[in-house]
């Protein structure tokens, strides 16, 4: 169910059903919080703004997932 629900504006996760939300001038929706997102290759925090990928629905950094896809490729 979570693929027909909006991701926030912010943080980039999919909101959840029953979660509080805000809903902006612009018509998108965020979290009234996010949660700390943790990019699975660095360990650091995704911050909104930074580019980002997908792996398994959780959001990556760019250039971890470009550093990893290159690594892959090379096995």
């Amino acid at each position: 169910m979570t693929g027909d629900l909006p991701r926030c504006a912010l943080c980039r996760v999919a909101i959840q059903v029953a979660q509080n939300v805000v809903f902006r001038e612009d018509g998108r929706v965020q979290h009234f919080e996010c949660a700390p997102v943790v990019c699975p290759v660095c360990g650091r925090d995704v911050l909104p703004g930074e580019p980002i990928r997908r792996q398994d629905e959780r959001p990556i950094h760019a250039n971890c997932w470009l550093r990893q896809k290159r690594s892959s490729s090379r096995t």
